[in-house]
């Protein structure tokens, strides 16, 4: 056969394979076909080094890997509009020498070109490198470990709250060099507005939304923040470098949000059939950008059945990872949806007693992951918890001059938080630990049963303080010497409270073995330095919990 005539022909058979991919999505295709039928020709080699060109024109959100299991991961990327098939390795090599899975996706519009597969059937405990491929063009390579069958430690960093506008990704920079084993994002991984005057006065960095708008009210304006956030190189470092299990707060819809309800809309706006196709947009946005392993329905019209994304991971009997969604369900605020005196610093509410933050059905899910947890054996029982469940109040009891700092936080739903407490006490759960975030400030804090006639503790917290978004120390634009005081006064109030700051930006690293829990609060030098190499990671704190103590010591 001459030259020509076979080059046709191979000419045509990859033509026709592309065909077959863009119309079938190709899962059965590898099977009879190699990556090489799709790259071969194409200017591409499938060599040790796989004569590539990582692309962030054509992937300009890089990777993301998320809810990786001893068996399962859920992988990610996006295109930048293009909607060719697309291709998904994944190799026990760093330069793919020996594939072990591949696949055929093909991006469409209506997912924003975004693109997620669940890899199953994965031995645990193994480390693992994935990329997605064009012609000669290719992803950033992104990495994962299985959790291994019974581990006898993990090591993960739980953050929250990013703020793009408000500041530049120091932490991501110091993050992605940590010796960890996923991270857990607690949310606020976006911002719904770019410009508030209250909390966003930074403005380091500058976007406009498609609608014009200062705040996102449509599935566009939802999209574009995702966009503007992933194509950040730090943040891309951090999901490349490490798997995440992420659930949403308030910012990636509206500000302290309650089902539709969106208290900083207005009158008008509360709960209306805007606000209700908004709360639809928001979730289908997060859904898109997100590598989570949750149920969603496009079609579906009540934000409350669109999509479920509270889940639980298992650890062997060392941990179990519940993470509960603490915005969808939820009553309003007890005492009104006003800022001062009905959402934050409000005295006390009878309503409190009457309200939810988990809804009826995830709150008996919650209860039986507890319960169930317990009976397994396992050791810690990790809450991936959004917003604060330690008492934090000014004045006391004695005075009967008392102000909770913000109502938003569980202490505005205290009737569902005892019932929780109530049942880890009557059940006798040990070592319930919740991991937080949306203060935007490192605290650690015992648990009581009763905060206000303690008998008894239940658990632990530790929240992180923010990646950029403001604290106190940003907000009120205080010395630290008057912010200083002001943080001794609420240790003070709350004996519950080892520790309170909010002078400082940065992450969390918790360390779990069998006899006890290590928790790091890193800081980082600035957030206002562009060149995020020359700031630095500074340890703040160090505590340890030992096991079926709850009690807090602090260690470095």
């Amino acid at each position: 056969m001459n030259q020509n005539k076979k080059s046709e022909i191979d000419r045509e058979k990859r033509e026709f394979i592309l065909f077959l991919a863009k119309t079938t999505g190709a899962v059965w295709l590898l099977r009879f076909f190699p990556v090489s039928s799709f790259l071969s020709g194409l200017g591409c080699g499938t060599s040790s080094n796989g004569g590539m060109k990582i692309s962030y024109e054509l992937f300009p959100q890089s990777v993301a890997s998320g809810d990786i299991t001893q068996s399962s991961v859920v992988l990610w990327t996006r295109t930048a509009g293009d909607t060719s098939p697309i291709v998904v390795q994944v190799s026990e090599s760093k330069v793919f020498s020996n594939i072990i899975f591949q696949d055929v996706l093909t991006p469409k519009a209506d997912d924003d070109f975004t693109l997620k597969k669940k890899i199953e059937n994965l031995p645990p405990g193994k480390r693992y490198y994935y990329r997605f491929l064009k012609d000669n063009l290719s992803s950033p390579v992104g990495t994962f470990k299985t959790i291994e069958k019974n581990p006898d430690r993990i090591r993960f960093a739980f953050i929250s709250c990013q703020d793009y506008s408000n500041g530049f990704y120091s932490a991501f920079y110091h993050l992605s060099k940590e010796n960890i084993d996923f991270v857990v994002h607690l949310g606020d991984y976006i911002y719904e507005t770019i410009s508030a005057p209250t909390f966003q006065y930074a403005q380091l960095r500058q976007f406009e939304l498609p609608s014009g708008r200062k705040t996102a009210y449509e599935l566009s304006d939802y999209r574009a923040l995702y966009k503007v956030y992933r194509s950040d190189r730090y943040l891309q470092a951090v999901h490349e470098s490490f798997p995440f299990y992420i659930i949403w707060d308030d910012h990636e819809f509206a500000n302290d949000s309650a089902k539709s309800l969106s208290p900083d809309s207005g009158k008008d706006f509360f709960g209306s059939d805007e606000q209700i196709k908004r709360r639809l947009d928001a979730s289908r946005a997060w859904y898109e950008y997100m590598p989570a392993d949750v149920y969603f329905n496009p079609t579906e019209q009540d934000p409350l059945k669109q999509i479920k994304i509270f889940r639980k991971f298992e650890f062997g009997t060392l941990m179990r990872l519940i993470m509960t969604d603490e915005r969808l369900y939820r009553s309003p605020h007890p005492c009104g949806e006003g800022t001062v005196g009905q959402r934050y610093l409000a005295a006390f509410c009878g309503k409190m007693e009457e309200t939810t933050v988990l809804g009826p059905e995830q709150l008996d899910w919650f209860l039986k992951e507890l319960e169930s947890s317990h009976k397994d054996g396992v050791i810690w029982k990790i809450h991936g918890n959004e917003v604060c469940i330690s008492q934090m109040i000014f004045g006391t009891s004695s005075t009967g001059q008392i102000s909770y700092l913000n109502l938003d936080q569980w202490d505005g739903y205290d009737g569902e938080r005892k019932k929780i407490f109530n049942f880890i006490k009557e059940k006798q759960i040990k070592n319930y630990v919740a991991v937080t975030g949306d203060l935007h400030t490192f605290v650690a804090g015992e648990l009581y049963d009763d905060f206000f006639n303690p008998k008894e503790k239940v658990g632990v917290e530790f929240t992180a303080t923010s990646i950029t978004s403001a604290n106190l120390g940003s907000l009120l634009r205080l010395d630290e010497k008057t912010l200083e005081s002001i943080e001794n006064k609420l240790l003070e109030f709350n004996r519950n409270l080892k520790f309170f700051n909010s002078h400082y930006h940065g992450y969390a690293i918790c360390d779990v073995t069998p006899d006890e829990i290590v928790v790091e609060f890193w800081r980082v030098s600035s957030i206002e330095e562009p060149e995020v190499e020359k700031t630095e990671k500074i340890l703040l704190k160090k505590f340890r919990v030992r096991k079926d103590t709850n009690t807090i010591e602090e260690i470095g």
